[in-house]
């Protein structure tokens, strides 16, 4: 299939009164692996839409041929022509979406089969919130001991905060198509998955735009988690930019990861570290090892919930390694927040302001955008007006 006969297949022109009500957004740099099975799902879903809807694909750099399964009337295949990042890959989805609603999925998330409904029953209401967005379920693809505990802290830390939020996640996250673009869209600045979308939901919160945390609304996670790369993602791309951003905003927000059983959770869990390295030295053996147990259950007083869920998933055995592993996590996540506050007030350290992503800290302002890339076997797209 050839450029212009793709075009005909997947991007027909739009007929008077066929306009979508919800454009679900899904950007990928690869046609294989996960995105074959979370993309079907969304092409299932289609067919039994409560309204009218489409599916915009973006791919993330040089596009090989789509997929033949891929390419319906429904299915629209957009390219940014080179490896951009997802902030500008939903841009340019956002951009040419028809919907008056855009659904903006992770091409590893499998969304559950009543999400197109659920977003549509929330957001077509009188008194609607501007976004919602929705958590993974509490069965990850991959059985790996990592993956299970990542995917259900974060399972567990949206469903257990319903309600009205301050934040957005493009995991699997709707927001009205008028006010993204009234606030500017993802920021572009983010070149690599990170906290594009938390960073947008601020902006809309301060723009005066209600945003909605709603459990329900879910997806199955089918990324794979290592050690390492856990720890690299939430550091690098999560936990340092996030800081900055907190910092040139000046608020930290009491809810999800920063709530205050978190905020308490990662100083005792630094503690029980520095009182275990103290048990260390003959004079602070015992009375260390006792601060360090004491730290421990504390923690593990905290996150009761969570070890419970742990528990009931996968049994004791894994309930008592997320333990291990939720103690590391609370240590280099505070650690990096802790270094990046110290640093920004060193004479001559980074600056909040200087972080990818943290320039604004005036509500409504729009972020920097580039050219925004093009559809297939279409003309170059024009950037939005900063």
């Amino acid at each position: 299939m050839d450029v212009k006969q793709i075009q005909q297949a997947v991007v027909p022109p739009p007929r008077p009164g066929d306009a979508p009500e919800i454009s679900v957004i899904m950007p990928t740099t690869s046609w294989a692996g996960v995105f074959e099975p979370c993309a079907r799902r969304v092409l299932d879903m289609l067919d039994a839409a409560p309204c009218a809807a489409e599916f915009v694909v973006v791919y993330d750099g040089v596009m090989p041929e789509p997929p033949g399964w891929l390419c319906r009337p429904s299915v629209r295949i957009l390219t940014t022509r080179e490896v951009r990042g997802p902030a500008a890959a939903r841009n340019l989805g956002a951009d040419q979406a028809r919907g008056s609603v855009l659904f903006f999925v992770d091409a590893d998330v499998e969304l559950a089969t009543d999400a197109l409904g659920r977003v549509h029953g929330t957001l077509a209401c009188d008194d609607a919130p501007i976004a919602m967005f929705g958590a993974y379920d509490d069965a990850p693809t991959d059985r790996r001991t990592v993956s299970r505990f990542r995917n259900l802290l974060h399972h567990h830390t949206h469903v257990t905060h319903a309600g009205d939020a301050g934040t957005f996640w493009a995991g699997c996250g709707a927001v009205r198509a008028a006010q993204f673009h009234d606030v500017g869209g993802f920021d572009e600045t983010y070149a690599r998955p990170s906290i594009e979308d938390v960073e947008l939901g601020t902006r809309i919160a301060a723009s005066g735009g209600r945003i909605v945390l709603d459990p329900l609304l879910q997806g199955k996670h089918h990324k794979a988690w290592s050690l390492w790369s856990m720890v690299a993602t939430d550091v690098s791309c999560r936990a340092i930019p996030w800081t900055r951003l907190i910092l040139a905003h000046r608020h930290l927000p009491a809810t999800l990861n920063t709530d205050w059983p978190s905020r308490a959770s990662g100083v005792l869990a630094i503690a029980a570290v520095a009182a275990a390295l103290a048990a260390v030295h003959p004079a602070w053996s015992t009375s260390g090892l006792l601060t360090a147990l004491a730290c421990v259950a504390g923690v593990v007083a905290l996150n009761a919930g969570f070890y419970r869920l742990c528990m009931r998933r996968y049994g004791a055995a894994f309930a008592a390694a997320a333990v291990g592993l939720h103690l590391l996590f609370f240590c280099y996540s505070s650690l990096a927040f802790g270094g990046v506050a110290l640093a920004s007030c060193i004479p001559g350290g980074a600056r909040p302001g200087d972080a990818t992503g943290a320039r604004r800290a005036f509500p409504g302002s729009r972020p920097p955008r580039r050219p925004a890339g093009m559809a297939v076997g279409a003309e170059p797209l024009t950037a939005s007006p900063p």
